[in-house]
């Protein structure tokens, strides 16, 4: 476990996790940036902007994984099409060398 210390929003935390350090970083830095975001936008308070980032963050976490989900049964789909391909060309071969 290590000990990272951030700023979001103004206020400085100390993270504690397994984490590599970049990696924390990069995270309190999304977090950062959306808070920003969103309370450039109007009058927030620290509470409602943090939590409307959380709404944002939270959307684009489950769009991501929708559009990964997309991909992976494309993907399945491409390797079931492969299968029949290469189980027809092995038919063809055995027909090839029959006749």
């Amino acid at each position: 476990m290590q000990r990272v210390n951030v700023t979001i929003d103004g206020k400085t935390y100390t993270i504690v996790a397994e984490d590599d350090e970049s990696h924390i970083l990069r995270s309190a830095e999304l977090v950062d940036k959306s808070i920003r975001e969103t309370k450039q936008n109007g009058r927030l308070s620290s509470v409602d902007g943090a939590i409307l980032a959380a709404l944002n963050i939270a959307d684009k976490y489950f769009k991501a994984q929708q559009s990964s989900d997309n991909m992976r049964a494309q993907i399945r789909s491409y390797a079931d099409e492969c299968a029949q391909l290469r189980s027809e060309i092995i038919k063809l071969k055995k027909q090839n060398k029959e006749g």
